[in-house]
């Protein structure tokens, strides 16, 4: 057992440390991975084709196929605030997916009725503020249940299933999609998916008991200096902040790019796409358990690099063959990425603050990739077609790389987290 104190409310709070990682639990906490694996795929591969169809711009499509809108910078910092404090017999962070996903599941139900750009617009508007509502706890979860040892590894295969459920949702509605266009059934598949999967995780995954022993109320204005003590989390938000400035701009664009640069079939496109997720999640499991031997900043910085590597390529492309070359490379970098990411935030601050920084990094995302949309749509894309997309990645990436390996510097072996004082 161990004593944080809480920084709102300055509650001594008794933790139980987690039970190890199992099997069982790893599978639990994982089936969430799939309804999110089914949305993202969804809304990062599908909608831009089924926005362009309804006659919505490059920026509508960019704007309205991202995860993050701009309304997360208030929402996702709060929810995660929230779910720190929250402490009861379901635990901190299930009662806000238990909330999150079956709204959101309802507002893709909507948006399956709508087939003008305003009613899509306002459904996706809808089921993307309630999916990210619930998605963030989720994350933070993560490190509520597992020890500094055990997240690479748990962070590796959750993201290998989530990934690879979105490439067996891309596989089915790519060869949907050959005999007629995208089907409207898809909508009805993702809200399935997300209520199901969610559920199982909400319904077997145990939170660590807390037990409050004394309270004392602080200010928001405290709270919010104590945040700001964690230096080094808050550069890393920066170094995460520019890299998807860049990353954010492709993944609406991408089949675009292989439909309308390369010259493939939109079969095709969803396929490439499909191919770089699958190679994603084997990469994810590879580099999440070398993350839990080396650290995960090493991690971190090689599926940067890889990922820089890998935009380089996407500006002189012109045949398929190189496609597929580029798009494996991206997939590796991608998976080391995604192991170690989560993780690094969560070993820069103690275990009572990872919903918060949950939201923080929400955030960031939340401003960076409509900025990123607006700065594509309107700067590159016009010059370099969808091909500029991979010019702002990379200049993004090389600068994220300086802030990284610069910057941030984790605790030895990414754990355990310094103390505010020390973290400067």
């Amino acid at each position: 057992m161990d004593t944080t104190i809480d920084i709102r409310r300055h509650v001594t709070r008794v933790r139980r440390v987690p039970e190890p990682l199992t099997r069982t639990k790893t599978a639990l906490y994982s089936a969430g991975s799939i309804g999110a694996g089914a949305f993202f795929a969804f809304n990062n591969f599908v909608l831009p084709q089924l926005l362009k169809a309804a006659g919505a711009g490059d920026l509508l499509i960019g704007l309205l196929s991202s995860t993050r809108s701009i309304e997360g910078a208030i929402i996702q910092p709060t929810v995660g605030a929230l779910s720190d404090r929250t402490h009861g017999r379901f635990g901190r962070r299930r009662p806000f997916i238990a909330l999150g996903i079956p709204l959101s599941a309802a507002f893709f139900l909507f948006a399956a009725t709508q087939h003008d750009v305003l009613g899509l617009t306002v459904g996706i508007f809808l089921f993307s503020i309630f999916f990210n509502a619930a998605a963030d706890p989720y994350v933070a979860l993560l490190a509520d249940i597992t020890t500094l040892s055990e997240r690479g590894i748990l962070q590796g295969v959750s993201t290998a299933i989530q990934l690879a459920s979105q490439v067996a949702f891309l596989l089915l509605i790519s060869t949907a999609a050959g005999t007629g266009g995208i089907p409207a059934w898809s909508y009805l598949l993702v809200a399935g998916l997300m209520v199901i999967t969610f559920g199982i995780t909400v319904g077997g995954v145990r939170e660590p008991a807390v037990v409050d022993v004394t309270e004392t109320r602080v200010g928001r204005r405290r709270y919010l200096a104590e945040l700001t003590e964690h230096r080094q989390a808050l550069r890393y938000l920066g170094a995460i902040f520019v890299f998807m400035v860049g990353f954010s701009a492709v993944l609406p664009y991408l089949t675009l790019f292989i439909t309308v640069d390369i010259g493939e079939t939109e079969p095709v496109a969803l396929a490439l796409a499909a191919g770089t997720l699958l190679v994603t999640a084997v990469a994810a499991v590879a580099f999440g358990t070398l993350a839990d031997r080396i650290g995960t900043k090493p991690v971190l910085v090689v599926g940067w690099i890889l990922l820089a590597i890998a935009a380089f390529g996407g500006i002189i492309i012109q045949r398929l063959p190189e496609t597929i070359a580029v798009v494996v490379l991206a997939g590796i970098g991608n998976g080391a990425a995604t192991a170690a990411g989560w993780p690094l935030l969560a070993a820069l601050v103690p275990p009572e603050k990872t919903g918060v920084f949950a939201g923080l990094k929400a955030a960031a995302e939340s401003v960076a990739i409509p900025a990123s949309v607006v700065v594509a749509a309107e700067l590159f894309l016009p010059r370099f077609s969808y091909r500029g997309v991979f010019v702002l990645l990379a200049g993004a990436i090389l600068i994220a790389l300086f802030i990284l390996v610069r910057f941030v510097r984790p605790p030895g072996r990414d754990g355990p987290p310094a103390t505010a004082t020390a973290m400067s």
